[in-house]
């Protein structure tokens, strides 16, 4: 009975493993693109923000916003912007915070549940590392298909898929602005959010295919080339013979 409950808990260590990679492999990346300056300067080039606001230093102005949001300025220091847009990037960055918290606590989470596989392995470095490294591998396809589908919605309609999103993490009202006097909306045009998107997911992927290879390489190196063994056996708890 004990050991029934050790393969049972094993493997569903195992399910969360898995299930945590797209989790960290998308809020990484959204972590790298979300302040990355550089990136905003190709976007507002590619965009001609820095035409239709010829007449403002926009990389300052951007700074400042990016700096507001990651945590490292207490507010916007600078009149280009008025109050309810600036209570909006309040808005912003308090789900910023969550997103982040969530990050951070995911990666806590996959390094404590790969200690309780270590465990659950009877402290067998080479069963763990089987465990682990299957669930990379698996977690890594997993993203694969995840990024291909958010692809395919952003394709189909962008604009439906970015009014739910604002629908589901900011008040009615609160997210619409008028670009005549509001200039949130030039700075930031709809298209460079597709962009800052497809750039997470493409991140996503890259990654995703790093972990994969270097997982599967790992497994082929120390456990053979038979990879069914070693993906499917986690699931009926016959790999800990």
């Amino acid at each position: 009975m004990k050991t029934k409950l050790t393969k049972l808990f094993s493997t569903a260590i195992f399910i969360f493993m898995v299930l945590n990679v797209p989790v960290l492999a998308y809020l990484y990346s959204f972590n790298a693109v979300a302040f990355d300056s550089d990136f905003y300067k190709k976007e507002f080039l590619k965009h001609d923000v820095y035409l239709t606001l010829q007449s403002y230093n926009i990389d300052i102005i951007n700074k400042n916003v990016l700096s507001y949001l990651a945590g490292s300025a207490a507010a916007i220091e600078n009149d280009f912007f008025n109050e309810r847009e600036k209570t909006h990037f309040a808005d912003v960055k308090a789900l910023i915070e969550k997103v982040l918290a969530l990050y951070y606590y995911s990666a806590i989470i996959f390094l404590l549940l790969l200690s309780l596989q270590f465990c659950l392995s009877g402290f067998d470095v080479k069963k763990a590392a089987k465990k682990v490294f299957s669930a990379l591998a698996l977690g890594s396809i997993l993203t694969l298909l995840t990024a291909f589908l958010l692809f395919a919605v952003a394709n189909f309609n962008f604009d439906a898929a970015f009014d739910i999103f604002h629908n589901s993490f900011f008040a009615a009202g609160t997210y619409t602005f008028a670009p005549e006097f509001e200039k949130i909306v030039l700075l930031y045009p709809e298209k460079l959010f597709l962009d800052i998107f497809a750039k997470i997911i493409i991140n996503a992927i890259i990654s995703s295919i790093i972990i994969f290879a270097l997982s599967a390489s790992l497994l082929l190196i120390f456990f053979g080339s038979k990879f069914k063994v070693f993906f499917w056996k986690n699931f009926d708890g016959k790999s800990n013979k």
